[in-house]
């Protein structure tokens, strides 16, 4: 049976899904769990249980200061996990922008001492035995003040130690490309 969960805030629904993604599990090599939950001891940042968690572990790990400690994200990212940044141009161009875990900590560290605090405000789930996709709205302040909101497309997997992110696609909302209504809380 293929699920979708919806979250608004910390209340959530389920809901029959029809041709929502399909489910399989890669095998994780042991040296590669063993470093990952080594990793994940050291910095004291427990991965979800659940993919439910997921969206709750990335704020934790975004927020805060700009140039702080990255080392909850790299628990939670897989070593080769993608960020893609997609925007819309005022012609409807579309470009993107791929990043590994390191180019995005580099790019979030020259932001200096801006104290930034992400908020996934609702999200949806497919999920099928150990993968799952996410799609949430989020917003993302600096210093206090809201720069960004839009949705991030979050991928999956259950390892060993609990769940963790391959991948993540992030497009702001802008003039061109502005969110549906269906999508805001």
């Amino acid at each position: 049976m293929k699920v979708l969960q919806v979250f608004k805030a910390r209340e959530w629904v389920m809901a029959g899904a029809g041709s929502l993604a399909a489910f399989g599990m890669a095998a994780t090599p042991a040296g590669a769990t063993a470093d990952v939950n080594a990793h994940e001891a050291d910095a004291g940042c427990a991965l979800p249980s659940e993919p439910w968690g997921l969206p709750a572990a990335l704020d934790a790990a975004i927020t805060g200061p700009a140039d702080k400690d990255r080392a909850c994200m790299r628990a939670l990212l897989t070593p080769d996990a993608r960020i893609t940044l997609v925007s819309v141009g005022a012609d409807g161009a579309t470009s993107y922008k791929l990043l590994s875990l390191d180019d995005w900590i580099a790019r979030t560290k020259a932001r200096g001492h801006s104290v930034l605090e992400e908020k996934q405000l609702n999200f949806r789930i497919n999920r099928f035995g150990n993968i799952a996709d996410l799609w949430s709205l989020y917003v993302l302040r600096s210093n206090g003040s809201a720069v960004a909101r839009g949705i991030n497309s979050i991928q999956a997997i259950r390892e060993a130690g609990g769940w963790r992110v391959t991948s993540i696609m992030v497009q702001a909302e802008s003039a061109a490309a502005p969110l549906p209504e269906e999508y805001l809380p």
